[in-house]
Parts: structure tokens; sequence; C-alpha cells
């Protein structure tokens, strides 16, 4: 984005705020004037409240952007920027702290809801490849059992045929008869079928309850890091209610800037020494 079109890099960060669903309004007038506090707000929200996704990142990676003044806020950010979307921004982070440079900030601005929106969609579509994989596994298994069923269900394919039945001659002494009697046939036959039906069944159960037992593991595993995220919340969120307390009725002053008042204050009390010796 070229510098010297105030009114484009307007319309652009327009664009980008009806991007983000940005519910605040928003004051163009005080933009214009480089106001960072104009500024800090829209980034706050892209990178906590715009995406869960990206807040589970920065819990992840343990970046925290609440109860700060607006150097440290603007250092987080920069850091982030730096090592998770590989973005270093055009202005220093003093720069962007300060009134002017309005066109490079919007720009800047922009940069980042476009990294933000383009975070969001990887993230967003990695774990839908995550679950489609869950889903084609879980139709995978129930297709293998199903067909195993079948097979196990068609009598046509394992039964064995007795429908001919051996004949052999009966002879009584000298004399031969012409009746033909039905040879008894085994009573092992069945049963040995019915054990090697028996022992595929257990096969295929013992398979399934393997896979079961793998996705149960799997649950677990990802019940145990939601849980761990809830508790890193839960400390994030008490260790703000007690900084909350602490800073109730304080004012915060960012330390460079106590220090120049300190130095005011030093040199109006020489002056008025000076002035009273004389």
């Amino acid at each position: 984005m070229a510098t010297g079109d105030l009114k484009g890099s307007l319309r652009k960060l327009e664009q980008g705020l009806r991007l983000l669903n940005y519910p605040r309004d928003v004051d163009y007038t005080v933009l214009v004037k480089g106001d960072p506090a104009a500024f800090l707000p829209i980034i706050s929200y892209s990178f906590t409240s715009f995406s869960t996704y990206i807040a589970e990142l920065l819990v992840k990676c343990d970046v925290e952007l609440t109860a700060k003044s607006d150097l440290r806020f603007i250092e987080a950010i920069y850091k982030l920027l730096r090592d998770q979307f590989q973005y270093k921004p055009i202005l220093t982070k003093q720069q962007f702290i300060q009134f002017g440079f309005a066109e490079r900030k919007m720009q800047i601005v922009c940069d980042i809801i476009n990294c933000v929106v383009k975070k969001h969609k990887e993230l967003s579509n990695s774990n839908k490849v995550k679950s489609q994989t869950r889903k084609k596994l879980r139709s995978f298994k129930y297709e293998v059992l199903s067909n195993c069923h079948n097979v196990l269900a068609d009598p046509g394919g394992s039964a064995l045929n007795f429908e001919q039945k051996p004949q052999v001659e009966r002879h009584s002494g000298n004399e031969v008869s012409d009746d033909l009697h039905p040879l008894p046939l085994p009573a092992q036959g069945g049963n040995e079928e019915e054990l090697y039906l028996d022992h595929d069944v257990v096969e295929v159960k013992c398979e399934q309850v393997i896979e079961d037992n793998c996705q149960i593991e799997f649950l677990k595993s990802q019940l145990a890091d939601c849980q761990e995220k809830l508790h890193k919340l839960d400390w994030i969120e008490d260790k703000l209610h007690v900084f909350e307390e602490k800073l109730k009725g304080k004012v915060i002053i960012d330390e460079k800037d106590w220090n120049n008042l300190l130095s005011r204050v030093l040199l109006l009390e020489t002056e008025l020494l000076l002035q009273s010796r004389k």
C-alpha cells in the first residue's frame, strides 16, 4: 500500500473492519489524526475476539494482551506478529504509540487484519481435515464390520453341501442284498465349521475393541488438552482480577513519561530556588 492516498487507506481499513464484523463505532476523524487510542482497540479485537482459533493460539503461545500499558501491549503484538505471522511492521513501537503516522498505522492495521483472517482460515481448515479423517475412519470401520457380518450370515458361501449322501452295499454271508443304505455322516463336521465361524467372529470383535480403545484414548487426550486450556484461562482470569484489584483507584503512567515528568519538576524546583536567591 503506497502512501499519499489517505482516503484509499480509510476505505481499505473500513473493508477490513467489515471482514472482522467489528462491533464498535469507529471515529474516523480520530484515525486520520493518527491517535493510537483509535487503533489499539481494533488490534486487540482482531487477536482476542474475532476467532476462537486465534485466541487459542495466544493461550498456546502464552501471550497475554490484557491489563497492559499501550507500550507493553504493542511490544507483545509486535513479538507475536514476528514469531507467529512472520510480519514486521513498518513503524517502530515508539512511533506507533505516538500521534501522527496515520496512513502508516492504517496500513499496519490492514496487514494485521489480513494476517489474522488468513491464520483463522488455516486453523479452521486444519480442524476440518482432522474431523473428516475421524469420520472416514469410523465409516471404514463400520463398512468392514458390515461386510464381515454379511459374509458370516451367508449360508451359501460357507455351509457344506450335504445333499449327496454316500451309499454302500450291505453284505450278509454269501448273500448279497440289492438294498442300498445311507452311510451315517460324522457329527464332527458341523461342529468344526461352527468353531471356525466363531473364531472369525472373535477376531472381528477383537479388532473392533482395539479400534474403539484407540478412539477412546484419542478422545481422552483431547479432553485432557481442553481441560489444560481451561485451567490456563481460569489462571489468566484470576490473575487479571488480582491485577484489577491492585490497580483500583490508581493511575497508570508509562515509566518514560513519569521520568520526564520528574525531570520537569526538578527543573522547576531548581528555577524557583535560583529566583528566590536573587
